[in-house]
C-alpha cells in the first residue's frame, strides 16, 4: 500500500513533467509571437534582446493587407457551417446507434466508422470528378462542396464519440420518460441532448480544429477566392518567405481562433473527455 509520501511525490513528478512539456510547447509559440512584434532587423539579431520600445503591431497589419483578411472570413464560413452540420447529423445518428433497434445496425455502423481510418490522399482524385459534376467548382457552391466533404470525413468521429456518451445515460432517466408519454423525438430533445453537451462541446472543439486547419482539401477542391486561412498563409510565405515578421504575424493570426475557443469552452471540454472515459 503506498503511502502519502510516495503519492505526493508521484503527483509532484507528475505535475513538473508536464509544466516541463507545456514550457517546451511554448517555446516555439512564444518565439513567433516576439518575431511578429519585432521589425526584421531585430528579429535577425535575436528576439531576445528586444528593447521595449522597439515592440510594434505592424507586421499585423501588414499581413491582414496582403490578403489575410479574405483568407480568414473563408475560413470561418467553411468551418462554422462544417462543424454545425457535422454535429447535427452526428448527434442524430449517434442517437439512433445507441438507444434504437434497425435493421443492418451493425453493419451500417461499421461502414460510417471506418471513415475514420482512410486517408484522405487516397480519395482525394477520385473525388475531383463528382466536385465537378455536382456543380461544386462554381461561385458560392465552393463552399457547400467543401462542407459536405468535411461533414462526410467527420460524420464517423461525431458517431464515435457522441454515441459512447449517449450510451452512457443511464436507462432509468430513458424509462422514465417513456413512461411519461415521450416518444424517440422527444426523448432525444428533452433528456438525451442536454445529457450530451459535454461531448457535443468536445467533439465541435476537435472537429473546428481540424477543419480550421485543414489544407489539402481546401488547396485541392477550392479556387482562389474561397480558400481558407491555410492556404492564405501558404501563399503569405511565397512573396515573403525572407520577411519572417510577416509570416510571423500571419501565423499568429491563424492560430488564435482555435486558442480563444478552447480557453472559452476548456471546462465544458474537460468534462466532456472525462465523462466519455467513465461508465455509470
Amino acid at each position: 500500500m503506498r503511502g502519502p509520501g510516495r503519492s505526493r511525490a508521484s503527483m509532484l513528478a507528475l505535475y513538473g513533467g508536464l509544466t516541463a512539456l507545456s514550457l517546451l510547447w511554448l517555446v516555439p509559440v512564444a518565439s513567433a509571437f516576439m518575431i511578429s512584434v519585432l521589425p526584421q532587423e531585430q528579429s535577425r539579431d535575436g528576439w531576445w534582446s528586444f528593447d521595449l520600445s522597439d515592440l510594434t503591431f505592424g507586421n499585423y497589419e501588414r499581413a491582414w493587407n496582403e490578403g489575410l483578411s479574405d483568407y480568414v472570413l473563408n475560413s470561418f464560413v467553411i468551418t462554422t457551417l462544417a462543424v454545425l452540420l457535422t454535429v447535427a447529423t452526428g448527434v442524430l445518428a449517434a442517437y439512433a446507434f445507441a438507444r434504437l433497434r434497425f435493421r443492418l445496425k451493425r453493419s451500417t455502423y461499421f461502414l460510417l466508422i471506418t471513415t475514420m481510418i482512410v486517408p484522405v490522399q487516397i480519395i482525394l482524385i477520385p473525388m475531383l470528378p463528382w466536385f465537378k459534376t455536382l456543380g461544386f467548382e462554381e461561385g458560392g457552391l465552393q463552399y457547400v462542396g467543401i462542407v459536405l466533404v468535411h461533414t462526410a470525413f467527420g460524420a464517423g468521429w461525431a458517431i464515435f464519440m457522441l454515441s459512447s456518451f449517449i450510451s452512457e445515460i443511464p436507462d432509468e432517466i430513458i424509462d422514465a420518460a417513456r413512461v411519461d408519454g415521450a416518444g424517440d423525438w422527444g426523448i432525444f430533445r428533452r433528456v438525451v441532448l442536454p445529457l450530451t453537451v459535454p461531448g457535443i462541446v468536445s467533439f465541435a472543439i476537435i472537429d473546428f480544429v481540424f477543419v480550421w486547419n485543414d489544407l489539402l482539401l481546401a488547396l485541392t477542391l477550392l479556387g482562389r477566392d474561397y480558400q481558407p486561412i491555410t492556404v492564405g498563409l501558404a501563399n503569405l510565405q511565397s512573396p515573403n518567405l525572407a520577411q519572417q515578421d510577416i509570416v510571423a504575424a500571419g501565423s499568429i493570426i491563424a492560430i488564435l481562433p482555435p486558442l480563444l475557443l478552447f480557453a472559452l469552452l476548456n471546462r465544458l471540454y474537460v468534462r466532456g473527455l472525462f465523462a466519455g472515459g467513465l461508465k455509470g
